[in-house]
């Protein structure tokens, strides 16, 4: 069976933004169980409006990409998630307006809604954060003193199975026969992927470049190898 191979660049080529991505102050207070509580419920209901248009634009690969579709199903929706944790912090769903950075993702995520490579890059970044979060959750239950799953859900959203689930998904793509024009658009949305994210704590746009020229001195390569993430083995990460 042919093979792509591509889940090795989508990391390896992706490891600055993914460095810059976790030094952002909304994911660093969260690692470190710093952030508020309150403000740990506004940053889950910024997370819940995208989630909606995400899942919606996610759904749309099925039929466009089938290929793709047969790697995507339904636990990885997130609003679901994301919905019962609003509830659980008493937060209207219905009532949420959003930020400049999330409205940019949100017009992104439409902009891209005929490009299921795209849009599979932007879910492959996605689905490879609850990796981390499973350890930021665990955190901020301590913090928070929460029972249970309790207001995580979206954090942890596989439990135990996680890691299996995280390896049969990075196999599954690199058993695809994908030309190269396909590797490179889901690689592209992988790339936007993180830059929205970062972009998420900026009320304007910063281009990729103009984020590594932010942060390109605090970086270190050695680092990400070893880590990849501050939380997880090698093997989970992205």
């Amino acid at each position: 069976m042919p093979t792509t191979q591509l889940t090795p660049r989508l990391k390896d080529d992706n490891w600055n933004l993914h460095q810059i991505a976790e030094k952002g102050q909304t994911p660093s207070t969260m690692i470190k169980g710093t952030m508020p509580k309150e403000t740990f419920g506004l940053a889950l209901a910024q997370t819940f409006i995208i989630a909606k248009v995400f899942d919606d634009a996610v759904a749309t690969i099925k039929d466009a990409r089938p290929d793709l579709g047969a790697l995507i199903h339904d636990e990885q929706y997130l609003t679901p998630y994301l919905r019962e944790d609003l509830a659980y912090f008493g937060i209207d769903a219905t009532a949420i307006t959003p930020v400049p950075g999330a409205q940019r993702f949100i017009d992104a995520i439409n902009e891209h809604r005929d490009d299921p490579c795209f849009l599979f890059g932007l879910h492959y970044v996605r689905l490879g954060a609850c990796n981390g979060n499973r350890f930021v959750a665990r955190k901020l239950r301590m913090v928070y003193k929460l029972a249970g799953t309790d207001g995580t859900r979206f954090l942890d959203p596989f439990g135990d199975t996680q890691r299996t689930k995280w390896i049969s998904f990075k196999q599954g793509i690199d058993a695809l026969d994908l030309s190269q024009n396909e590797q490179d658009r889901i690689f592209a949305g992988t790339q936007a992927a993180y830059v929205l994210t970062i972009n998420l704590d900026y009320d304007e746009h910063h281009t990729a470049e103009q984020l590594l020229d932010m942060f390109g001195q605090s970086l270190d390569k050695k680092a990400f190898d070893e880590k990849h993430s501050v939380h997880i083995s090698p093997e989970e990460a992205l």
